[in-house]
């Protein structure tokens, strides 16, 4: 089949009265991050010349790895768990997926997408799922943060880097399940959608295979922050976005009033089980990616190691270029400015990687429609 360019998403800007509104939003914002450092309940003002990770607050909270948000050290300075989670129309409502710092979104397999859950602080969450399997892209991202990385079996491809090349310490579900409160993971079912882990299990998962929990003492954290936020004044309006993805068909609405972008799928809110809340993200970061279908298979293959890309950060309704370069198979990825060739700093809070096939066989979107409102975005099927 002839190879045909994919766009990775659409994105959609708002007419000019809107411009003038997110001018004040962009004032006020501003004023209300530097609120948001300097007078949290406990926290302990800085100057500007120590270093964004070696901040404390006057309880003893450290600055998270994952979110750069305020949290306990116990937590905030151990190896983050990754947890494979799926993400198909017949397992949601997803549990304790709104608890991670970092969630990744790759499409495998027949179009569907699956996610990547890093979390730093997991405790007190009784069910966290549905756990599936591992793809190895997924590896590539998870040992990127040294982290212990949960999954349900996996393809061929992710075994090479799990057990010949090491990449991750890895807790296989399928091998570890058993009666909840006993075993790393557990079935509420007879069916593939049923397998989950919790809080405890994870625990006793990395109890079992005796992983260390300690960061390396030359750890680099995975991202920059932006601690007096990071407002995108040169970038483009960006209220809502949906990606290429066909068949969860997944959108973004940003809400001006809390400077969080809502997740949408199967043209229905994405909430998490749990809590009953909708997912929301502060940052959204657009990876484009060259991709591959093994040979004889039709398991893709994602080129990450030892390449570059471009892509798209967005944040406070704001969207700008960016390129991406992964150095080594465990090397973090950078992400960088178009336009300044400067990293970029993240605004404290959740973030969103959507891995997007920047090429290759077949037309995954359907059309090319644009929303101007997101009345007529919410509409759209």
């Amino acid at each position: 089949m002839k190879k045909k360019i994919v766009s990775s998403m659409l994105v959609f800007s708002l007419a000019l009265s809107s411009l003038i509104a997110c001018g004040k939003k962009d004032e006020e914002a501003t004023e209300n991050n530097q609120a948001t450092v300097d007078d949290q309940e406990g926290i302990e003002a800085v100057d500007d010349s120590v270093a964004f990770w070696e901040q404390t607050s006057e309880d003893g909270r450290v600055r998270s790895y994952l979110t750069g948000e305020w949290v306990d050290p116990s937590y905030g300075r151990q190896r983050p768990v990754a947890v494979m989670i799926e993400n198909t129309k017949a397992c949601l409502p997803q549990y304790g997926i709104e608890n991670a710092g970092v969630i990744y979104e790759c499409v495998v397999e027949g179009g569907i997408t699956r996610m990547m859950a890093v979390f730093d602080d997991y405790s007190g969450l009784d069910q966290i799922g549905n756990i599936r399997s591992s793809r190895p892209y997924f590896v590539y991202f998870a040992s990127e943060y040294d982290a212990i990385y949960m999954h349900a079996g996996g393809n061929p491809a992710a075994f090479e880097l799990i057990d010949d090349k090491n990449l991750v310490d890895n807790l296989n579900a399928l091998t570890l399940e058993g009666s909840k409160g006993k075993a790393a993971a557990y079935r509420t079912g007879k069916s593939e959608h049923t397998l989950y882990t919790n809080s405890e299990g994870i625990d006793i998962g990395i109890e079992k295979r005796s992983y260390d929990q300690t960061l390396p003492s030359d750890y680099e954290p995975h991202f920059k922050f932006a601690p007096d936020g990071n407002n995108l004044e040169n970038g483009e309006d960006c209220q809502a976005l949906q990606l290429y993805y066909y068949t969860n068909k997944p959108y973004w609405i940003y809400n001006e009033d809390d400077g969080l972008y809502y997740r949408y799928e199967f043209n229905q809110p994405q909430v998490d089980a749990i809590s009953g809340n909708q997912l929301t993200a502060k940052n959204i970061i657009l990876q484009d990616v060259a991709w591959f279908t093994y040979q004889g298979s039709q398991y893709l293959g994602y080129l990450l190691s030892f390449n570059t890309g471009t892509g798209k950060y967005i944040t406070n309704g704001k969207m700008v270029d960016i390129v991406w370069s992964k150095d080594a198979d465990t090397e973090v990825t950078h992400y960088y400015y178009a336009d300044t060739n400067e990293e970029i700093q993240l605004n404290v809070g959740q973030t969103w990687i959507q891995a997007c096939q920047a090429s290759g066989e077949g037309d995954f979107r359907k059309d090319n429609q644009f929303y101007a409102k997101k009345s007529d975005f919410s509409k759209a099927k």
